[in-house]
Parts: C-alpha cells; sequence; structure tokens
C-alpha cells in the first residue's frame, strides 16, 4: 500500500516511523511519500523513514492509494481544497483533533472514503494508542485499519468522545513525562544520584504498566503494594493530600476546552 502523508510535522514522523521499524516485516511495511510546505520538515521525514517527497499536493495523491492528512487543523481545509479535484476514490484519514467526519465529507469530494485516528506519540516504536472513527471508508475500512494497526493498539471511540479521548491517548504521554520527571526530582531529593533516580522512576512506572495491563485492576496493583501502615501507604497519603487525582482531572477537562477552543 502506498500512503501519502500530507504534513511532515512531529506526528507524520511518528507515524513513518512507526510504519517503518525494522521488526515489521517487508510486506506489511506500506510505502511513504510525503510532502509539506516546509521542504526542510519532508527531508527529515525522508531522513528517518525512506519516504520519497514530492513536490507537491497533487503528485502526492496521484502517487499514493491512502491519504493521511496530518496538518493543523486550521490548515486542514484548505490542505484539502488544494487536492480534492485528485482524489478519484481514495480514503482520506484525517489526525486532526476536533475536525468531525461529517465536516471532513463536507470539504471533500462526494463518495470520498473518510476516517479519523488520533495517535500519540509512541506509535514510533509500534507500542501507540490509536484513537479510531471508521467514519465514512467503508470498503477501505479493513485494509486502512490494518495500516492503523501496525502502530500499536487500536481503540476505537464514538466521535462525540473524540476530544476526551484524544486528550487521555495523545496528550497522556506529556502528563506521564511530568510524573516520571516529578519522581526522578523526589528520589535525587532524598539523595539518589540522577541517573540511579532516573532508572528507578522509569523502571517503577514501566513495571507498574505492564502490572496494571495484565491484571485490568488500576486500584488491586496500588493495594497489592501498599502495606497497612507502611511506606506506600505514607507517600500516598501525601499524594492524597496534595489533591494529585482533582490535579490531574483538571488538566484533562483544561485540555479537553483547549482542543475545542474553549478557553
Amino acid at each position: 500500500m502506498d500512503v501519502g502523508l500530507l504534513g511532515c510535522g512531529h506526528i507524520a514522523t511518528a507515524l513513518a516511523e512507526g510504519w517503518t521499524r525494522p521488526e515489521l516485516a517487508d510486506d506489511e511495511r506500506p510505502r511513504l511519500w510525503g510532502y509539506d510546505i516546509r521542504p526542510e520538515a519532508a527531508r527529515h521525514l525522508a531522513d528517518v523513514s525512506g519516504a520519497t517527497v514530492v513536490g507537491t499536493p497533487e503528485e502526492l495523491v496521484d502517487a499514493t492509494d491512502v491519504l493521511v492528512v496530518c496538518v493543523r487543523p486550521t490548515e486542514v481545509r484548505d490542505a484539502l481544497a488544494g487536492v480534492a479535484t485528485h482524489l478519484k476514490g481514495h480514503p482520506v484519514v484525517s489526525i486532526a483533533a476536533s475536525i468531525s467526519t461529517s465536516t471532513l465529507v463536507e470539504w471533500l469530494p462526494e463518495g470520498t472514503g473518510v476516517g479519523r485516528a488520533i495517535p500519540n506519540v509512541a506509535v514510533a516504536r509500534g507500542h501507540g494508542l490509536v484513537v479510531w472513527a471508521d467514519g465514512t471508508l467503508g470498503a477501505w475500512r479493513d485494509d486502512v485499519r490494518t495500516l492503523f494497526s501496525l502502530l500499536g493498539e487500536l481503540i476505537e471511540v464514538p466521535e462525540h468522545l473524540f476530544d476526551e479521548a484524544t486528550v487521555v491517548a495523545a496528550c497522556g504521554p506529556g502528563f506521564a513525562a511530568l510524573f516520571i520527571e516529578a519522581f526522578e526530582e523526589a528520589g535525587v531529593a532524598v539523595g539518589l544520584d540522577w541517573q540511579t533516580s532516573a532508572e528507578l522512576a522509569l523502571g517503577a512506572v514501566a513495571g507498574t504498566v505492564e502490572l496494571v495491563r495484565r491484571s485490568e485492576d488500576t486500584g488491586g496493583v496500588r493495594r497489592a503494594v501498599s502495606t497497612p501502615g507502611g511506606m506506600t501507604i505514607a507517600g500516598i497519603e501525601q499524594l492524597e493530600l496534595a489533591r494529585l487525582r482533582p490535579a490531574l482531572m483538571a488538566a484533562v477537562r483544561a485540555a479537553v476546552a483547549r482542543g475545542r477552543g474553549q478557553d
């Protein structure tokens, strides 16, 4: 399958890296093509993934089977208007937040199959989350879903909850990285050197993710390591006093509001 990336920024590069991972079989990897109004961004995409760079959006559509729209939400309408006449049955997948399938359909030629995907940066390593809606992909549905499934776990979400799912999946790595960073600093504050503290913090979080994934019981994992009167429960008490849960809820609400332009 030939996949065109319209826009070659950060997330497009993560997609390209994920689709060209060496552990994928040759017949699984799509052939990638890229276009960006910034030539340096397109060259970087080519350098990290071997994608073929083209000189115009029209060339991109003509060379590919699937178009993945990777521009900013404010740029999507103009970007699609520029290639609409070249879309002859091509499915289009938008990774733009806050632009619904129905809106995308209005901007595209009649009969164009449209899907939505919100990947997080971990797709670059094949361990990502992709918030997904089939939209109007129709006959292309299975092939396009298979393509995005190569990047990690595909989670289908009703479109009316797409913004909320986007925050948890795509903003979540930023929140989690901040927690790990603070955890590292806390280890240094009690006497560990930076490298040791970083290794311990990252290892603790990574191991916890696997425990929760296997048990599907986040609270159960927390209770299992919280010995009555012990060290863990003493630390959790301080996190609760600091209102960790309300702070995270507020962060998610703020991100959703920003995505909707309501802040």
